[in-house]
């Protein structure tokens, strides 16, 4: 009787906890438990099983992001947790049967779902064996996203690509079913596999630049761990105990001084190229900037752009030093087309012949889609179509505050078109930028629009840090907005901290390699706009 009331006392003491066995993925039973540990609710659940057969894993419900997670058998048990304890069976010949994988529904964690058998041929029977399961092949991607994400193939099937509502869930169905499988840091093999079963269902996602991807790297990519895959990751160690981290060094960014490397190798200039450079830098700076000294300044130009480009990537001056060796830049803007031209043949003219035709379309027709609510404001009309595209590209490729650099201010997504383009008032005095009492808010060059950008305007180039201005002939945003990129490209210079993925959009406009290694949100952006008509 004094037992009884003891074992009475202990399980009122002991945590409410609701345990759900499963035996080959499917689901023996049900049962409400009061136990102390993850070990008891292991060696309770043995003696419900209906066979003989092995202890495999157990799964903890985790609020934060509505999935079960691998728990350790030390971790602490408390009142209305949710656990999912597996076996599998074993049979007379001592070998593990294996019958199916359990997954739970994002929607409602006491839905069990039954998802057919893994194909065991996509990762060797040696990692079979080891794990239990396979990793995600595309069949099992499917399945998982008709029971999951149905929307998401309905949005693929209506518009030919994934809205970024729909990428993000598919994402999260992808990544929540590896992390059941592999824990929290799977192989890069098997991010690689996901990776590559995304863009084998959905073909649209698959982004080819150029040789040098293969399509899938904005989903996960091994050289430089990156990618919504890795992103979604990283997003669900950030909840782990410290006892369940692998910890690693922080890894330093190699140094390169060169954020827009030329087309072809440079090389150290002889004595000789270095005494002629010196004899028609010195001539180009006693000419005027006329049309009868242009031919002459261009020859000169072109005489010393392997000296000058030798000094520019490798001695990083600033681009008030630059300027100063080379005056003209200024007073004949159009010398950076030139400059441009010989560092990247043939993708001079492409920013011109693929904005306003192509691109601002697109952006525009984004804002009024279903899945993407217009951002501008309802006045935005008469802003010109070119400008609201530009403020549509910085709503669409947002700063964001990981990977915090150098220039880094605060910055809100309205504001963020600052960084790019400055306007004010017709009349206004561009050399008031360059005020050196005054407080530099862009640290990097900008546009000063003096006027309206929908109509007629005069566009400076000014980089406050530098005291630089440079009035612009060409009164079209689109011009402006293509010598602006070519001053950085020509100056070696680094983007804006807060713009960094709109200049990488830029770069693709260019036909250039997108540089940095965060680079998945513009990949995606380039997908959406190919898939649309």
């Amino acid at each position: 009787m004094a037992r009884s009331a003891a074992t009475a006392f202990q399980m009122e003491e002991a945590p409410k906890i609701l345990v759900t066995l499963l035996l080959d993925g499917r689901e023996i039973c049900k049962k409400i438990h009061h136990l102390n540990s993850a070990a008891e609710i292991i060696d309770g659940c043995k003696h419900l099983l209906p066979c003989t057969a092995e202890f495999h894993r157990i799964l903890k419900f985790n609020p934060d992001f509505n999935e079960y997670i691998d728990t350790d058998l030390n971790d602490s048990v408390q009142s209305f947790d949710k656990f999912q304890v597996l076996f599998n069976s074993i049979t007379p010949s001592g070998t593990l049967q294996w019958a199916g994988q359990l997954n739970t529904d994002a929607a409602g964690p006491s839905n069990q779902i039954k998802v057919g058998p893994l194909n065991r041929d996509v990762a060797g029977s040696n990692n079979q064996q080891q794990h239990g399961q396979g990793p995600v092949n595309a069949d099992r991607l499917r399945a998982l996203i008709q029971i999951k994400g149905p929307s998401i193939l309905a949005d693929y099937e209506a518009s030919g690509t994934l809205s970024e509502t729909s990428r993000k869930l598919l994402v999260k169905i992808g990544v929540g079913d590896l992390v059941e499988q592999r824990g929290f840091y799977p192989s890069n093999e098997e991010k690689l596999m996901l990776a590559k079963n995304v863009v084998t269902l959905f073909p649209s996602l698959k982004i080819k630049m150029g040789e040098e991807n293969e399509g899938f790297e904005h989903f996960f990519d091994p050289v430089s761990h990156s990618g919504f895959i890795e992103i979604k990751l990283r997003n669900l160690r950030r909840s782990l105990h410290d006892s369940q981290r692998r910890y690693r060094r922080k890894r330093t960014v190699p140094s390169n001084t060169s954020f827009h490397p030329v087309s072809t190798p440079l090389q150290t200039p002889a004595e000789e190229e270095e005494e002629s450079t010196v004899e028609w830098m010195t001539a180009m700076k006693r000419m005027k900037p006329s049309h009868e000294n242009f031919s002459t300044i261009k020859l000169g130009m072109e005489k010393t752009f392997d000296s000058r480009r030798f000094w520019i990537v490798n001695s990083s001056p600033t681009a008030e030093e630059i300027f100063q060796q080379y005056p003209h830049f200024i007073d004949m803007p159009y010398l950076l087309d030139i400059e441009f031209e010989k560092m990247y043949p043939g993708k001079a003219d492409l920013f011109l012949q693929k904005w306003e035709g192509s691109i601002v379309p697109k952006l525009l027709k984004m804002a009024t889609m279903k899945d993407n609510p217009t951002f501008l404001p309802s006045t935005a009309e008469s802003d010109g179509p070119c400008f609201r595209a530009l403020q549509m590209l910085t709503y669409l490729l947002p700063p964001t505050a990981s990977g915090r650099g150098k220039g880094w201010t605060k910055c809100s997504v309205k504001s963020a078109i600052s960084y790019i383009l400055d306007i004010k008032p017709p009349g206004s005095s561009g050399s008031r930028h360059l005020d050196p009492d005054r407080a530099v808010k862009n640290q990097q060059p900008h546009l000063l629009c003096l006027g309206d950008p929908s109509t007629t305007a005069q566009y400076i180039i000014v980089a406050e840090n530098n005291k630089v201005a440079i009035p612009l002939e060409d009164n079209s945003l689109t011009c402006a907005i293509d010598k602006l990129f070519k001053m950085y490209c020509v100056c070696n210079l680094a983007y804006p901290a807060q713009l960094t993925s709109v200049f990488n959009f830029f770069e693709h406009i260019y036909d250039m390699p997108i540089s940095g290694g965060k680079r998945c949100k513009v990949v995606e952006l380039i997908a959406r706009i190919q898939a649309m008509l």
